[in-house]
């Protein structure tokens, strides 16, 4: 890995030449850009290097550069990066770990404490919800999910419900706005955290954020990008999430998650689904903080919005709690058998 240099040049008057933008990154992003590049040493070869908007990443901006020598990925952090509830420090590193086990693409240079980074770019399909529902993709899901799991991460703990509250102040603070139905459903949502909270159910090395765009379908494997929520917790929370964003059925669901624990029972069920609902409301009060604050920044995939994705979810949780009542929910997803894998 390249080491982050102390100082902040305006970059060298050669590198700033080789340097050629697509005519949509910003002129702030561009001088961000040359400013790292110079920091890091990054000089490949002496051809230009090339800069294009990389669609996603919602909460920053991403570039890919390419060279004669390669390709890679640029994520530029705001300057205040935790209004959305996110550790950059614990991110950055969160990623590196898991590209040493051959989930994640390798982090190449990287500048703290402000979290920019630069990785490798993996070659791949970005996945949308069709392609995580279909049968031959969801095997190779859980197994990436399985390797991932297996390991720990101190640096950072993630508490979902902890994270849907920062939201929620974030959303107030800037004037996001909620669907009518939400309120009432947050009440729904916090009967069920202290239930989870006693439940000691499997916890380990999680992403908590698996949006089906934040896994890349490479020839031999399936990788995660997008570590920013990265941290030791419940299991159940990766399973509730990608479920939930694939905008799997119940039957599609139980499938899955059989997959990942073959002895798969009710109460692990019930779990998952409780956490299907408060990670619907996790990112309706994510889409209500970050519109207001990164809508005109950055580039988003095609087909999708803010309000669009908070469409989707408190539709998901409307349903999800009027098929499961939720005193039933509740009374199951406490127990926890000995051996479940979440």
């Amino acid at each position: 890995m390249i080491p982050a240099a102390s100082s902040t040049n305006s970059g060298s008057g050669d590198l700033q030449a080789r340097c050629v933008f697509e005519d949509d990154v910003p002129d702030l992003v561009r001088n961000t850009a040359v400013n790292l590049l110079d920091q890091w040493r990054f000089l490949p070869g002496e051809r230009d290097i090339r800069f294009s908007i990389l669609p996603g990443g919602a909460n920053n901006i991403n570039l890919v550069l390419r060279h004669a020598d390669g390709k890679w990925a640029l994520k530029i952090r705001e300057p205040d990066a935790s209004f959305a509830g996110t550790s950059v420090t614990a991110a950055v590193e969160a990623q590196a770990m898991a590209a040493s086990f051959g989930l994640a693409p390798a982090v190449i240079a990287k500048c703290l404490p402000e979290g920019h980074f630069m990785s490798e770019f993996v070659e791949g399909e970005t996945l949308r919800p069709q392609h995580i529902r279909h049968s031959s993709m969801a095997p190779r899901i859980v197994d990436t999910l399985k390797q991932l799991h297996a390991h720990h991460f101190s640096p950072r703990k993630f508490d979902i419900f902890d994270d849907l509250r920062g939201f929620m102040a974030g959303a107030a603070k800037l004037g996001g706005s909620y669907p009518t139905s939400y309120a009432a459903l947050w009440k729904i949502a916090q009967r069920f955290e202290s239930i989870l909270a006693g439940a000691n159910a499997p916890v380990g090395f999680g992403h908590n954020d698996l949006v089906p765009q934040n896994f890349i379908a490479c020839s031999d494997s399936v990788k995660m990008v997008d570590f920013d929520y990265a941290g030791e917790a419940l299991l159940a929370i990766d399973l509730a999430s990608v479920t939930s964003q694939a905008e799997m059925s119940d039957d599609e669901t139980t499938t899955f998650l059989r997959l990942y624990d073959p002895d798969l029972d009710k109460n692990q069920i019930a779990r998952v689904q409780v956490l299907r609902f408060v990670n619907a409301l996790r990112e309706v009060a994510w889409a209500a903080m970050a519109e207001p604050f990164m809508a005109a920044k950055t580039t988003l995939l095609d087909g999708w919005s803010y309000r669009s994705h908070a469409d989707v979810n408190i539709r998901l949780a409307e349903a999800l709690i009027r098929q499961n009542p939720a005193d039933d929910l509740a009374s199951k997803a406490g127990f926890v058998r000995p051996g479940a894998l979440f």
